[in-house]
C-alpha cells in the first residue's frame, strides 16, 4: 500500500472523521450520522473470492436502530479513468456478499443500502468520468434501458465547499486546498490557528510541501498555522 493511501486509511479509521465526510457530502454538514453507530466490518461482506476490506480503504456497517447501511470511503491520490467502474464494482460486490449471507441464513429481509464516497486528495483537478455514461458510447436506441452509475466524489481542488463538523477534518481538507491553490501564502490569509501535529503529518504526506517539517512536530503537539 502506498504511503499516501496508508496515511489516509489510518486517518479515516477514526469513526468521527469517517462519518463527518458523509454528513458533509450528503447532508450539508447536518449531524445525521453518528460515529457511535459505526461498527467494524465482519464476515457478512466477505468471502473467499473477494475480501472487500482488502480492496477498499475504510468500510463500516452503520446501525442506529432505524438505518442499516454500509458506508465505504475509497481514498484516491491520483486521477483514475476507471474509478467510476471500480466504485460501481465495490458497491455491487457488497450487495452480493450481503445477499449470499441472507441466503445462507435463509433470511428474507431486504438488503442494507451501500454508500460509497471517493475522496480524491490530488492537486490536479479531477478530469475523469464521474458517471458511467461518460465512458460508454450509449446507442440512442438503447438509452432508456442503459443503467447509468454516478460516483460520489469529494475532491480537495474542486469548487464545492463542504461543511465539516470535525475540526481535524476541516483543517486537513482546507489546508491541503489552500496549499494547492497557493492561498495559504497570501498575506491576507486568515490562517488556521492551532492545528494538531497528527493532522499536519497527513497534510505533509499528501502535499509534500517542503516548508512543513515533520521532524519538528512532536507527537500530540499543535502548531500555529
Amino acid at each position: 500500500m502506498k504511503l499516501k493511501d496508508k496515511t489516509m486509511k489510518e486517518f479515516l479509521e477514526n469513526n468521527a472523521y469517517f462519518v463527518d465526510f458523509f454528513n458533509a457530502y450528503f447532508f450539508d454538514g447536518e449531524k445525521v450520522l453518528k460515529p457511535e453507530n459505526c461498527e467494524e466490518l465482519n464476515s457478512e461482506m466477505n468471502d473467499a473470492n473477494m475480501d472487500l476490506e482488502k480492496h477498499v480503504d475504510v468500510i463500516r456497517k452503520y446501525n442506529d436502530g432505524n438505518l442499516y447501511s454500509a458506508f465505504i470511503i475509497e481514498n484516491q491520490s491520483y486521477v483514475d479513468a476507471s474509478m467510476v467502474v471500480r466504485a460501481a464494482a465495490y458497491e455491487y460486490v457488497a450487495y452480493d456478499r450481503m445477499l449470499k449471507k441472507l441466503k445462507k441464513n435463509k433470511a428474507k429481509e431486504k438488503l442494507s443500502m451501500v454508500h460509497i464516497l471517493v475522496f480524491y486528495t490530488g492537486e490536479k483537478p479531477w478530469n475523469a468520468a464521474r458517471q458511467l455514461s461518460e465512458l460508454v458510447e450509449v446507442d440512442e436506441r438503447f438509452e432508456s434501458y442503459f443503467h447509468d452509475y454516478q460516483m460520489n466524489l469529494i475532491e480537495i481542488t474542486g469548487n464545492t465547499s463542504y461543511n465539516f463538523n470535525e475540526e481535524d477534518v476541516y483543517n486537513l481538507f482546507y489546508i491541503c486546498r489552500s496549499i494547492y491553490d497557493q492561498s495559504i501564502y497570501e498575506e491576507k490569509s486568515n490562517g488556521f490557528g492551532l492545528v494538531k501535529s497528527s493532522v499536519l503529518k497527513v497534510v505533509k504526506t499528501l502535499t509534500d510541501v517542503e516548508w512543513l517539517d515533520l521532524e519538528e512536530l512532536e507527537e500530540g503537539s499543535v502548531k500555529n498555522l
